[in-house]
């Protein structure tokens, strides 16, 4: 092979892992509060509830999603039965009753995530205790068990950060979510402090009267608030089930360039999350306690006061060895975006070292194919299936390769089959296979092109398509574990000539 030709090669190569990342989170928001995603509106039947969250994962899977975010509790309510918090009216209509026919939605939604490979985030709204002051609650809800511990602002019911017993209550709602169900992940969003409002006041003076330290500000206790909930739901969250995620999806601009010279971001002008929601994102992941950070880019790659392209390049540089997941405003393709823009986000995100995902709000947009984007994912940005990338510091130890890997013909058709390796080092079992088929030129570094998978699931076989038997072609198969590591791979089954 000439020089020219393997420079072009190399250069192909690089172009298409650039584009087809084999490792990448490609995630949704499914919104439950209003009805947003799912359940759709005044949909109360608990079976139809069900065949709509399965035509909605069917059509994520299709696209090439491989984690959701789902909204689990709304305010201060539960979209899961075990729960001491009232059942949502987004189920029943009605708060506190329970879905008819009765059945756990967040066990199921797990369930079924799974089952295609797909991992289940639990979001949950950390500062709401009710949408409205005039909703009807619940004879156990937390605002009548519980008025002392609430802030009313802006027409809502919020929970007081400045309470140890607040902040202690959010957490054991966050245990007992760990304990009970097989999440892969513990979520929050942006809501911390509440959105500052024109000439509204957050009363939460007599708190800060009991709790403050001597000469600690109004700005730094609700900071050191916020940060004391977080510590402590990390740390719950670890020694209930070491294996399970903590993110959060913070607003976009952390500080402003201007206010913090050596930390902030290149932008001037806007909200700031540290100084108008009390929340410090860079405290937390340097201290460890997240696992990582979903900040959410609402704003368009020409925008002229928060430009995508700069933010993204610094929240990069601002997760502290953690992965960033990029939130794309899906959303704007109901109005002013196109399909062109959310490429372009994809496109500079993908240039960024720790950036190594995608999440979109919301759900919707992609299941409707608003404005095309999600075929635009299919065909183009999620040609290729992409695995979850793994997180070494939860987990780092693969499992073995698959035993007795076999590729036979049978009744006409070709099948490759394998066995569970030997125990690994940390008796994880296998979650999940996959099978690549890769050319002979690229040898075992084929597995390392997301081109070449061709199979991902539970199943220890693999019924291989008659075109995929082509001379000079072999197959191989890896086993994954929950926190996605990737053993050696398996004997290669390269097909002899004429073998078809």
């Amino acid at each position: 092979m000439t020089s020219r030709l393997i420079l072009l090669c190399l250069l192909a190569s690089f172009t298409l892992h650039g584009q087809y990342p084999k490792r990448e989170l490609r995630g949704v928001w499914i919104a439950t509060v209003q009805n947003i995603d799912w359940p759709s509106p005044r949909n109360y039947n608990a079976i139809k509830q069900q065949e709509e969250f399965l035509d909605m994962l069917n059509s994520h899977q299709q696209t090439g999603i491989n984690a959701l975010f789902v909204q689990v509790r709304t305010a201060a309510d539960a979209l899961y039965s075990k729960s001491e918090e009232p059942w949502s009216a987004y189920l029943s209509g009605l708060q506190g009753q329970a879905p008819k026919p009765n059945y756990d939605p967040l066990a199921f939604m797990i369930q079924e995530s799974h089952a295609r490979g797909i991992e289940f985030h639990a979001w949950l709204n950390m500062n709401r205790a009710s949408m409205s002051t005039k909703n009807l609650l619940a004879a156990n809800h937390i605002v009548r068990k519980h008025p002392e511990w609430m802030v009313i602002y802006n027409n809502q019911h919020l929970f007081n950060f400045g309470i140890p017993a607040v902040r202690h209550y959010i957490t054991q709602v966050v245990k007992n979510i760990v304990q009970e169900y097989d999440v892969d992940g513990i979520h929050f969003d942006d809501y911390f402090y509440p959105y500052p409002i024109k000439g509204a006041h957050f009363n939460d003076d007599e708190a800060y009267a009991q709790y403050k330290l001597p000469n600690e500000s109004l700005a730094d206790w609700r900071r050191r608030n916020i940060n004391l909930l977080i510590e402590e739901i990390s740390s719950t969250i670890k020694s209930v089930n070491p294996r399970v995620k903590f993110g959060i999806s913070p607003f976009g601009i952390w500080r402003h360039k201007s206010s913090d010279p050596e930390y902030g971001s290149p932008t001037s002008r806007g909200l700031q999350s540290y100084d108008d929601l009390f929340a410090d994102t860079e405290k937390w992941t340097k201290s460890g306690w997240l696992d990582y950070l979903a900040p959410q880019l609402y704003w368009g790659t020409t925008h002229r006061v928060a430009t995508f392209g700069p933010l993204a390049k610094w929240w990069s540089e601002h997760g502290y060895g953690k992965p960033v997941y990029i939130g794309h405003a899906a959303y704007h393709l109901n109005d002013q975006w196109n399909a062109a823009e959310l490429s372009k986000q994809l496109t500079q995100a993908r240039s960024l070292d720790q950036v190594k995902g995608s999440i979109f709000f919301s759900s919707s947009q992609l299941t409707n194919n608003a404005k095309g984007w999600r075929d635009t994912l299919r065909s183009t940005h999620f040609k290729h299936m992409a695995l979850v990338p793994p997180m070494p510091w939860i987990d780092s130890i693969p499992p073995t390769a698959p035993h007795k890997v076999s590729l036979l013909k049978q009744s006409g058709k070709w099948t490759m089959r394998w066995q569970a390796g030997e125990p690994s080092l940390d008796k994880d079992p296998a979650a999940y296979y996959v099978v690549y088929r890769i050319h002979r030129t690229e040898g075992i570094r084929g597995i390392q092109n997301a081109a070449n998978i061709i199979y991902k699931g539970q199943k220890t076989e693999y019924l291989i398509d008659p075109s995929e038997m082509q001379s000079g072609h072999g197959f191989v198969v890896t086993a994954f574990d929950r926190l996605h590591n990737e053993s050696p791979a398996g004997t290669i089954q390269w097909i002899v000539p004429n073998s078809n």
